[in-house]
C-alpha cells in the first residue's frame, strides 16, 4: 500500500474503554497508520485520552452504558452513530470500519447509515455468536455479514463460523488475528511492586483472573480447581479482577463460601483503570483462563506480552494460541480436576513455568505483530474500493 494514496477510514467501536476493548482500538489504529492509510476512531465517552496517539479519537457515544433506562441509552447510540458516520463522510473517510461483538437492531441501522452516506463496510467479528442469549438476532446476524463488503475474522474458528454457519463467501472473509499488547506494558511496573502494591508476599503463588466476569468463562471452574489444589498448596491465592457482565457474582461468591476459602480468595469485581491493569498482571504467577467458549481473547494475548505463564482450558479458540506446554498449558474444558492437576504441576515446577512463559512472549512477539495487522486491514479496505 502506497502511503501516496492511503485510505482513509473509520473505526467505528462504541464499546471502548467501557469494556477494555481501548487497547485493541487505539493498537489497530496506529498500525494502520504506520501502513500509510489514515484512521480516525469513533468511541465511548468512558474511553481515556492522552493526546498521544497519533489518530484523531471522537468519543460521539456519549451515555450508552449505565444504569439509565434501555430505551435512552438506544436513543443515545443511534445519535453517537448517526454523528460518527456524518463526521466520517464530512472528512473524506471511504470506509466505515465496524466492531461487533453481536448483532441487532443497533448494529444493523449503524450499517444502513454507513451505506446511506456511501461508505464501504467492514465488519471485525470479534464474536460471531453472542454470549448472552438475545443481544444477537439470527436475521441481523445473516444481514449485517451478508452485506458487508468485508468482513474479518481474528482466526479460523471464526472464519470457519462466517463460512459455514452465515454462509458468507470465502472472497469476503479474511483472517486478520487480534494483535499483541507488548506496547502497554510498563518497565517501571515490576513484579515486586505490584506485589507491594497489592498485598502479596514473594513466597505465595498468587493465580489471576482477570478481565470482565461473564458466564462462558468458567469462573466456577477455576474456583473449584483452586479449592482442590489449595488443599495440598497452602501458599496458593486466588485474585478475580473484573466488572460482572450479564452475569451474577453472587453465585461465585456462594461457591467461594461453601468451599470455605475466602481468605484465600480476593475480589475486585469492578472495573479495573488502565493505571492499574499492569500490577494484576505483574503480580501474577499464573493467568487462568477457564473458559467454556471463546472466539478470541484479548486477556490471553495481554498475559503473554507481559511474559506471565497462561493456563487455557483445550476450546479451539484458545489452542490457536496457546501450544500446550510450549507457549502455555492446557486443561479439559470444564473439568475442575483436570484443571486442579495442571495447577498443582505449576506450583511444583517453576522450570515449567519459565518455559512456557518464555514460548508465550515469543509467540504473540512473532505471530501477532501490529505493523502486519495493519498493512492487512489496509489491504482488507482497497479490497472494497475495487468494484464488483
Amino acid at each position: 500500500m502506497s502511503k501516496a494514496s492511503p485510505v482513509h477510514s473509520a473505526v467505528i467501536e462504541p464499546v471502548g474503554g467501557h469494556g477494555g476493548c481501548n487497547y485493541y482500538d487505539f493498537a489497530l489504529c496506529q498500525s494502520i497508520t504506520a501502513a500509510g492509510g489514515r484512521a480516525d476512531l469513533y468511541t465511548c465517552d468512558k474511553t481515556e485520552v492522552t493526546g498521544t496517539e497519533g489518530f484523531s479519537i471522537h468519543k460521539n457515544y456519549v451515555g450508552v452504558y449505565g444504569p439509565d433506562a434501555a430505551w435512552l441509552r438506544a436513543l443515545r447510540f443511534v445519535r453517537g452513530a448517526f454523528s460518527s458516520v456524518r463526521h466520517a463522510w464530512s472528512k473524506g473517510a471511504r470506509v466505515a470500519h465496524f466492531h461487533f461483538y453481536h448483532v441487532g437492531p443497533l448494529e444493523v441501522l449503524s450499517i444502513v447509515l454507513a451505506r446511506l452516506f456511501r461508505l464501504k463496510v467492514v465488519i471485525t467479528a470479534h464474536d460471531v455468536e453472542a454470549f448472552k442469549r438475545g443481544l444477537s438476532v439470527p436475521i441481523f446476524v445473516r444481514w449485517a455479514y451478508g452485506n458487508a463488503d468485508q468482513v474479518i475474522a481474528h482466526n479460523m474458528v471464526s472464519r470457519d463460523e462466517l463460512l459455514n454457519t452465515l454462509k458468507i463467501p470465502s472472497s469476503r472473509v479474511r483472517i486478520i488475528p487480534h494483535g499483541n499488547h507488548l506496547q502497554y506494558v510498563p518497565a517501571e511496573v515490576t513484579r515486586s511492586l505490584a506485589r507491594s502494591k497489592l498485598g502479596y508476599s514473594d513466597d505465595e503463588f498468587v493465580i489471576v483472573f482477570f478481565g470482565q466476569i461473564k458466564e462462558v468463562k468458567g469462573l466456577d471452574v477455576l474456583i473449584k480447581a483452586f479449592a482442590k489444589s489449595y488443599e495440598a498448596h497452602r501458599n496458593l491465592r486466588l485474585l478475580i479482577a473484573g466488572k460482572v457482565w450479564k452475569d451474577d457474582f453472587g453465585k461465585y461468591a456462594t461457591i467461594i463460601s461453601d468451599l470455605g476459602i475466602e481468605q484465600v480468595v480476593r475480589c475486585e469485581i469492578r472495573y479495573i483503570p488502565d493505571g492499574e491493569v499492569a500490577y494484576f498482571y505483574q503480580c501474577a504467577d499464573l493467568i487462568a483462563l477457564p473458559y467454556l467458549k471463546i472466539y478470541q481473547s484479548g486477556v490471553v494475548l495481554m498475559a503473554m506480552s507481559y511474559g506471565r505463564p497462561v493456563l487455557v482450558s483445550d476450546i479451539p479458540g484458545m489452542l490457536e494460541v496457546v501450544e500446550d506446554n510450549v507457549s502455555g498449558l492446557v486443561f479439559r474444558s470444564g473439568d475442575p480436576i483436570d484443571m486442579s492437576r495442571r495447577i498443582s504441576q505449576a506450583v511444583e515446577s517453576r522450570a515449567l513455568l519459565d518455559r512456557v512463559a518464555e514460548g508465550g512472549a515469543r509467540r504473540v512477539a512473532e505471530d501477532y505483530d501490529w505493523g502486519v495487522i495493519g498493512r492487512s486491514t489496509l489491504e482488507c479496505y482497497n479490497a472494497t474500493l475495487i468494484p464488483r
